[in-house]
């Protein structure tokens, strides 16, 4: 039903849907197989602006069922089968990621911060296997800035699958990107739970620091965990 309730709250424009979504994100784990270990709480402080490492479609579940928030996601998300439909349905915000769309990009996370929604960035711009990470763009922490909101940096460690450590196949495939069609994928994952996903949450970072302080900053807190949690 949450999903039903959802979609009628969205279109008839009734609340913002925040508990719903997460009753929706923790009902989708559940039926995936998908285990979360969480690591620290989030910071008291409203809204927050948390930036995490992408590894997956599934990064998406797993911090939507810990926090109500909205997501940023490129553009092209939007069209992408069942995957862009329910994107739009939890008011993710699309952007382009094109540096002569800067101020354009950051405006509607800014509204977002301001109404007091928190607001969750994958600052590489695209997903990796999950054993490092890629540069973060500084640009949308820029938005933070503008709306006075902390950044809480968060690393997400896909972990194991049934108590053993993720095996390189294993991870090749919760890794999947947009080289495969989804459904193929996604059928194949719901007949494959079992996969632990560590959150650990890092220190929020004020928005007083320069925006490339904030990004580089990020990237380091995020990368530490995940250097020294995959190694171990």
């Amino acid at each position: 039903m949450s999903l039903l309730q959802q979609t009628a709250g969205f279109l008839l424009g009734t609340g913002d849907g925040r508990h719903l979504r997460l009753r929706f994100y923790r009902g989708a784990l559940r039926i995936l197989g998908i285990r979360i270990r969480v690591f620290h709480d989030f910071s008291p402080r409203r809204p927050l602006c948390i930036v995490a490492n992408h590894v997956s479609y599934l990064d998406v579940f797993v911090l939507g069922s810990l926090i109500p928030a909205v997501f940023v996601a490129k553009k092209e998300v939007r069209e992408w089968p069942v995957i862009g439909w329910i994107a739009w349905l939890q008011r993710t915000i699309f952007i382009e990621r094109k540096r002569s769309k800067a101020n354009q990009e950051v405006r509607p996370l800014v509204k977002a911060l301001d109404r007091g929604s928190n607001v969750i960035v994958f600052p590489e711009g695209t997903s990796t296997d999950g054993l490092t990470i890629l540069p973060f763009k500084s640009t949308l922490f820029e938005a933070p800035k503008r709306a006075n909101a902390y950044i809480q940096p968060v690393s997400l460690v896909y972990r194991e699958r049934h108590g053993d450590k993720l095996s390189d196949k294993d991870r090749q495939f919760y890794t999947w990107g947009t080289d495969a069609p989804f459904f193929h994928h996604f059928s194949k994952l719901i007949m494959r739970p079992g996969v632990l996903v560590e959150v650990w949450i890092r220190k929020p970072l004020s928005p007083q620091l320069s925006r490339k302080n904030l990004a580089k900053m990020s990237e380091q807190r995020i990368y530490y965990a995940l250097r020294r949690l995959v190694n171990r």
